[in-house]
């Protein structure tokens, strides 16, 4: 490897550390207090347990500094952009499943789980997860990745503008009526892009069962069976209570 491609490297390498070293330092200063007061004793700032990742963090930041500017004066900096702008358009297959992987994976576990129905978020996923990869189609990996990031981000504005909080204020289960609404048009937007071929059509339908019987199964049970309370009992949890309660 020459110099210069292992400048690159060290460009991008300079790039997350310091990214992660400011997600640090703000992380901290946002959840872990500076001071407080415990037992009617005032501990100072040079005490407090968050002054270790802020020192980290920030040891972090200088490195990656650093090795930025030398990377830059080396010429890494001006080859990854060279080979950035010079790449072809376009994404491949194997990309694609990678980052809807990671859409799926994130979406699940910081979107869904601490707002949403634990079962209804848990069927979305995995219908979501199924058909990435059952629907074996590149064309279809594209709509389908693109109508679930829109779906997702649309689902990130409403959590980060607090709308939510509006919306389950008029109606408790607002949102997991949206959310379900989204299952309900992923659904649909697959039906509508495998007209005509019988197989699709056959993985579709499995795609749904796989979605459903699983969440239907063992959610119930880990609830239930072996107690295990979940991270949000909305609307669909509410509705096993139901039937539960309606045949003890």
């Amino acid at each position: 490897m020459d110099k210069v491609e292992l400048r690159k490297k060290d460009f991008i390498t300079s790039l997350i550390l310091i990214a992660f070293g400011i997600f640090m330092i703000l992380y901290t200063f946002n959840y872990i207090p500076m001071k407080d007061s415990w037992g009617g004793v005032m501990n100072v700032w040079y005490v407090s347990p968050g002054l270790f990742p802020v020192c980290i963090g920030s040891l972090i930041v200088l490195m990656g500094m650093v090795l930025c500017r030398r990377a830059i004066k080396d010429g890494g900096a001006e080859k990854f952009f060279q080979d950035l702008f010079r790449k072809k358009r376009g994404i491949s297959e194997k990309t694609l499943r990678f980052w809807g992987i990671l859409l799926v994976i994130f979406a699940y576990v910081y979107l869904y789980i601490p707002r949403i129905d634990f079962f209804l978020s848990t069927m979305l996923t995995l219908m979501v997860f199924i058909s990435f990869f059952y629907l074996n189609r590149p064309d279809l990996l594209k709509r389908l990745f693109s109508f679930y990031l829109a779906g997702s981000l649309l689902f990130l504005a409403l959590f980060t503008l607090k709308i939510d909080r509006e919306l389950n204020a008029r109606f408790l289960y607002a949102m997991d009526l949206l959310v379900f609404l989204l299952f309900l048009a992923y659904i649909a937007y697959c039906r509508i892009l495998i007209q005509g071929d019988q197989e699709l059509k056959r993985r579709w339908r499995v795609s749904i069962l796989m979605s459903i019987l699983p969440s239907l199964f063992l959610i119930p049970s880990f609830r239930y069976f072996l107690l295990v309370p979940l991270p949000v009992e909305g609307g669909f949890i509410e509705m096993m209570n139901l039937i539960r309660y309606a045949f003890r």
